[in-house]
């Protein structure tokens, strides 16, 4: 994934910026990767243009040649991703290093889970139209790691507690593996492998 992860950053470094140097909320690679994640667990129908105001946060108009190149790129972190989900042996990986998952300060993986949640965000009527408790409970790690629900009393109560918070940051590849199998393979057991967690 080196060489796709080279051409995402390439083709989303002029977008990370606004035109006073501050940062925008456009996704990074991390925050594609768990955003396309979030999309192969429950698919949402999208249009090219709706896909893409989620990744820029706003309208953007790519040239066609990158707007060629993104949906190429997409499409291969696509495969890759469900690829992972559907291999026993290797299991599915985060774009994070594995010791990072235990730091949730870490900035790539709150990008990663900040771009999961963008992409739950689109379609939660989808996610929560069956099993809505288990749902919630398997999210609750992202949300955590994500940041985007620090003003809330229930995470930070969470994140008074070091240990908690590591742990559950750290269960992430799991509970994707999991939700995973709730809305594509309902009738399966869980796969002996679990989610692992490498670059």
């Amino acid at each position: 994934m080196s060489n796709t992860r080279a051409y995402v950053e390439a083709l989303l470094q002029p977008f990370t910026e606004s035109d006073d140097g501050s940062e925008t909320a456009t996704l990074d690679y991390h925050g594609l990767h768990g955003f396309l994640t979030a999309l192969t667990i429950c698919p949402t129908d999208l249009t090219e243009q709706e896909r893409n105001e989620s990744i820029f946060d706003g309208e953007v108009e790519l040239p066609t040649a990158s707007a060629n190149e993104l949906n190429e790129l997409i499409a291969r972190m696509q495969t890759t991703i469900d690829r992972g989900f559907n291999d026993e042996d290797e299991g599915f990986s985060l774009t994070c290093q594995s010791e990072e998952l235990e730091d949730h300060d870490d900035e790539a993986l709150a990008n990663w889970c900040t771009g999961f949640m963008v992409a739950h965000f689109l379609n939660e009527e989808t996610w929560f139209g069956t099993n809505e408790q288990e749902i919630c409970e398997l999210l609750l790690p992202i949300m955590l790691a994500s940041g985007l629900f620090d003003d809330e009393q229930e995470f930070q109560d969470i994140r008074k507690d070091s240990k908690l918070t590591e742990d559950m940051c750290s269960q992430i590849p799991e509970v994707l593996m999991e939700l995973y199998l709730i809305f594509n393979a309902p009738e399966e057991k869980k796969p002996h492998a679990s989610g692992k967690r490498h670059s």
